[in-house]
């Protein structure tokens, strides 16, 4: 007697992009920014809690405002418009570049662990950067 085959069941990446796939969230930016938040909120809960509600919640926060803005500026009509708000979500970003670096200066963090989220903010600031010279700006 055979045993039917069985498909594994997806991986939790695939799962997000296929919920993100079509919708407003649709846009490779955002899926970055959306696994830089996930292993984020890993790394939280491992921090020393003397800086995991001050630091920590802090990037937290703007890992989160930095996909709200993103996913704003996907609606919006006008290219003006659209190059400004891109230029606030890169603020953030580079922002959020300089508070990773401070979590590992802070020992929060090991450097594994930085390298990986700073290299999906990496990533996140060449799309950003794509996406404003594709507006002409």
């Amino acid at each position: 007697m055979e045993l039917p085959l069985v498909t594994p069941p997806p991986r939790k990446t695939e799962i997000k992009r296929q919920l993100l796939r079509g919708g407003p969230g649709d846009i490779p930016i955002v899926h970055t920014l959306y696994d830089t938040y996930a292993l984020w909120s890993q790394l939280l809960l491992k921090f020393p809690k003397s800086q995991r509600y001050t630091l920590g919640e802090t990037c937290a926060r703007h890992i989160l405002e930095s996909l709200e803005i993103l996913l704003f500026t996907s609606s919006l009509p006008n290219s003006t418009e659209k190059i400004n708000s891109l230029r606030i979500a890169s603020g953030k970003i580079d922002t959020l570049k300089l508070l990773i670096r401070l979590v590992k200066d802070c020992k929060c963090v090991s450097n594994t662990h930085y390298l990986q989220v700073e290299s999906h903010l990496h990533d996140a600031g060449k799309m950003l950067g794509g996406w404003v010279k594709s507006m002409g700006g």
